[in-house]
């Protein structure tokens, strides 16, 4: 159907009138949905025991009364890293100013958790305690991770451990049992499971007997018991098919909005359970099948905890969730440096981490928070989303007109002013104005009878975008009551009243020293001059063409004004931070090429200043610049550089050392130390191996230390590659490596570089070495080229060994290409 013009302008202003209904603070994305914008979370006080109820044709969770209710809330990090959340300062805030029901409490059992650190039971104890103290109800998490099999003997104390937090908790409403958190095929410290129906029976196995444990023991009759299912609980699907025989269980749905897509749809009946792989659709499956569930999990970044946030994202999941009156719980209260951290983590040069106590107003603050935070927290309250600006600023003072080249720099009267003779002059280098006795009007708001000084001649043309005063130098002969008010203009902000004028009275003027003037400072506000608020908040016409003074004193004939400014505060210009180039993933690494041969940053590091190549001990090297707060993040990873060699595809071969030579030149390095540790990302190990020593740097010591020619201090520093946790086998891939230099509460700032990184056999180095102790003339012995071309050479050698050795086509070679798969 044709539409005429005039309809068309009809149709669109209804739809502008009914636009402007909503309210002004919902974003038009918020708008797109009818679920990012609810009611507050109910507390516990108000919803009691939780129970499972069939809703509109699903499962769901509700409260005492068969209400449908949903928990927003928060989870902690691991308690081992990050136990320091657990204090009554933060679960207040997280009640109270967050508007959280809801807190999960993510205690580890592997990583170095509850399996060796068993008093970390306490902190649970605490958690518990604060959050039934804070109104919340609370997840007490065993977190599943690394290995991914539920069923593995680390995980061995899950009876003893939920049946002590029931007895000491019993049938108490408040506590939600989370089982299993992601199980997996993470083999790291263990085995995994499939990702298939036999990979949930492996779950159900663990699970049904401490689901029956509870239920048994009269401690926990009706509390809900969360299950997670394979693939690191992105699978409810699967236990939808064949659930835990159980009147209160759900099973937890995990989602990262930057990895895992959604989808409007579950799957079409009969589809086969491997053909199942978005998440969000297995979630509607679930649903559809009988099962209710619970994102006891799920962030705005990548799945790797890095990048984003994605926002947008979140807001699709989020309306899925809220629809559907699913529960749910944001990874994590930490202020790690990634991007689904909620607090502010610690960014050489940038900010200081967030204390994870706000302090005894219970509040932290918006700045405190990271992105992902802010947003998490308005999602919880169920109010817009309204993001601070986070533009970095700086305070600026520019010095606009100085007059020390000897001018008036285009002031003058100007044509309107109602006193005209006026003698405007440039007198040892200031505006000198003479003639004022006819300019004496000060009473309140009649500064148009006074002076109008204008800068119709200047050539400055400064940006005042971020200005909150001008000021200026008064000097006069005596003290005196002095009024000035002012118009700055622009291209259009031509001419917008003052509100008032400023006044300085003769206890505000001092005498120069060495000079018989006297001099007051005059600063006139944005509140004061309308037109500098509009001049300096407008980010396209800040530019600032002309500028006219009401100037009138009381008994002043003459006064001289020097140094008229404006300050404020705008967005910092970072200065670039311009990497050598990265160049092609070497191993071994000797950078004699020019480029960083594939290092580069980690994305959770908190040193990320340049990378260039300079020489070292004779020969190129990898470089930068760092040094560690003063105020200790209770992390020593956080502030840690950490450099990284991704997409390597290496193995480690018949050798049995990785090593690397670091030099370092210090600025300040007098206590504590450095305490380097390396890891790697073995596909088949679940993406994280790491060595089991750490190579520690004694800064007072430091004096002891090999010193080169160049005046570096040396260090070599060695992994034992048989000392990885999972073990590295000759032919393991490994694909990313990382060193980790870690702040043994030091106070280290300098430059390190880093050379010739290579798997070794130090035997062998030795006999290179010995064989170059006569060194050919003009070559300094121990030279770092040197060594590093016998060191280059070797490993040739053994990769072309490696070449002549490896199968021919056939069988053997099938043999090894399936082994490499494994």
């Amino acid at each position: 159907m044709k539409l005429s013009k005039n309809r068309i302008v009809s149709i669109f202003m209804v739809f502008i009138l009914l636009a402007s209904l909503l309210p002004a603070t919902v974003s038009a994305m918020e708008s797109d949905f009818d679920h990012l914008i609810l009611d507050p979370a109910v507390k516990p006080s108000v919803a009691g025991a939780l129970q499972l109820v069939e809703h509109n044709g699903q499962m769901t969770l509700a409260d005492q009364f068969g209400n449908p209710v949903q928990l927003r809330g928060m989870s902690t990090h691991g308690l081992q890293w990050f136990g320091e959340i657990v204090n009554d300062n933060a679960f207040a805030a997280l009640s109270n100013d967050w508007g959280s029901n809801m807190i999960r409490l993510a205690l580890y059992v592997g990583e170095n958790g509850y399996a060796t650190n068993p008093d970390l039971i306490e902190k649970v104890y605490k958690g518990i305690d604060l959050a039934i103290e804070h109104d919340m109800y609370v997840i007490v998490d065993w977190h599943v991770h690394a290995p991914g099999d539920p069923r593995a003997e680390i995980y061995s104390g899950a009876a003893e451990f939920f049946e002590t937090i029931a007895a000491k908790y019993p049938n108490n409403p408040h506590i939600i049992y989370e089982l299993a958190n992601e199980p997996s095929s993470n083999s790291n410290g263990g085995p995994g499971i499939t990702n298939d129906e036999a990979g949930w029976e492996a779950v159900k196995e663990y699970a049904q007997p401490l689901v029956d444990m509870l239920r048994e023991s009269g401690n926990a009759d009706d509390n809900i018991i969360l299950v997670g299912s394979p693939n690191w609980s992105q699978r409810p699907d699967l236990a939808a098919d064949n659930p835990i025989d159980d009147h209160h269980t759900m099973y937890a749905v995990h989602f990262y909005t930057g990895t895992h897509a959604a989808a409007a749809e579950s799957y079409p009946e009969g589809t086969p359970s491997s053909d199942r792989s978005n998440v969000m659709s297995n979630a509607r499956y679930a649903l559809e099948n009988g099962v209710a569930i619970f994102a006891t999990e799920w962030g705005t970044s990548q799945a790797d905890g890095n990048n984003g946030p994605y926002l947008d994202e979140a807001n699709v999941w989020l309306n899925f969730l809220n629809e559907n009156n699913v529960s749910w719980a944001n990874w994590s209260l930490t202020n790690k440096n990634e991007t689904s951290g909620a607090f502010t983590p610690f960014q050489l040069g940038k900010s200081d981490a967030t204390n994870l106590d706000p302090g005894d107003d219970q509040v932290w603050s918006m700045e405190e928070l990271s992105v992902s935070g802010e947003y998490v927290r308005s999602r919880i309250l169920g109010i817009p989303y309204e993001p601070i600006d986070r533009t970095a600023s700086e305070g600026f003072n520019e010095i606009i007109w100085d007059f020390n080249d000897g001018t008036t720099q285009g002031f003058g009267v100007n044509a309107d002013s109602p006193v005209q003779e006026i003698s405007v002059t440039n007198e040892n280098n200031t505006l000198q104005l003479s003639g004022l006795h006819a300019s004496n009007d000060l009473s309140e708001g009649n500064y148009w009878a006074n002076l109008r000084l204008s800068a119709n001649e200047t050539t400055a043309r400064p940006d005042i975008f971020g200005a909150e005063e001008i000021t200026m130098d008064v000097l006069v002969s005596e003290p005196t009551t002095i009024s000035i008010a002012a118009i700055p203009q622009s291209a259009n902000h031509g001419w917008i009243n003052p509100r008032h004028a400023v006044i300085v009275t003769p206890d505000q003027f001092e005498l120069q020293g060495g000079s018989d003037l006297y001099k007051a400072i005059v600063s006139i506000s944005r509140e004061a001059s309308p037109a500098l608020e509009a001049i300096a908040t407008d980010a396209d016409d800040s530019v600032m063409s002309n500028i006219i003074f009401f100037i009138g004193t009381e008994d002043a004939d003459v006064i001289q004004l020097d140094n008229i400014a404006v300050s404020g505060n705008r967005a910092a210009v970072e200065a670039p931070i311009v990497h050598a180039d990265l160049g092609t993933p070497t191993l071994p690494s000797d950078f004699e090429d020019g480029t960083r041969q594939g290092w580069t940053w980690h994305g959770g590091s908190g040193v990320k200043t340049e990378l260039t190549i300079q020489e070292a001990n004779g020969s190129n090297a990898l470089t930068w610049e760092y040094a560690y707060p003063e105020v200790k993040p209770s992390d020593n990873w956080a502030s840690a550089p950490r450099i990284m060699l991704g997409g390597i595809e290496a193995t480690r071969g018949e050798f049995n050392y990785l090593a690397y030579d670091l030099y370092i030149d210090p600025i300040r390095a007098t206590e504590g130390s450095i305490r380097i540790n390396f890891a790697m990302a073995p596909p088949a190990h679940g993406f994280w191996a790491q060595s089991s020593e750490v190579f520690e740097i004694d800064l007072p010591s430091l004096e002891e230390a090999t010193q080169t020619a160049d005046g570096l201090y040396h260090f070599e520093v060695v992994f034992d590659m048989n000392k990885i946790s999972p073990a590295i086998a000759s032919d393991t891939v490994l694909r990313d490596m990382e060193f980790i230099i870690a702040d043994g509460q030091s106070d280290f700032a300098g430059r390190m570089y880093l050379d010739n990184v290579r798997f070794t056999n130090f035997d062998e180095e030795e006999a290179l070495e010995e064989e170059d102790s006569a060194p050919a003339p003009g070559k300094k012995k121990g030279n770092g080229q040197d060594k590093k071309d016998k060191v280059k050479d070797k490993v040739k050698d053994k990769v072309k060994d490696k070449k002549a050795s490896t199968p021919a086509k056939g069988e053997s070679a099938k043999d090894e290409k399936e082994k490499a798969k494994k």
